[in-house]
């Protein structure tokens, strides 16, 4: 307690940053030159969170271009197993048609 008996809180709240805002300074860091400190000053945030930030996309950046390949197969694999299928379709057809013509000669 302070000598006049009231309580002075130094306790400052934290902020809680979306994704989205993240994303939005890191790259403008990233885009201006030399203006970090200028950002961080507008944003009220230090310059450590906006390089942890930055390390962090870095880090992840290179996950958007593989996990787009492996959702989507390559073309070249999609027609091999297009045509596969379509091989496996025709020998059963064949095979079929080779026990009908068994069973229709063996009577």
């Amino acid at each position: 307690m302070s000598p006049g008996g009231t309580v002075m809180s130094t306790k400052k709240r934290r902020r809680k940053w979306s994704p989205a805002q993240k994303l939005r300074i890191v790259l403008e860091a990233l885009q201006s030159d030399g203006k970090l400190a200028a950002i961080c000053r507008r944003e009220g945030l230090s310059p450590n969170m906006v390089y942890q930030w930055r390390k962090q996309l870095l880090a992840s950046a290179e996950a958007v271009f593989t996990l787009k390949r492996k959702s989507g197969q390559d073309p070249k694999v999609e027609k091999l197993e297009s045509q596969n299928q379509r091989m496996k379709n025709v020998i059963a057809e064949i095979t079929a048609e080779n026990l009908d013509l068994k069973k229709t000669l063996s009577d």
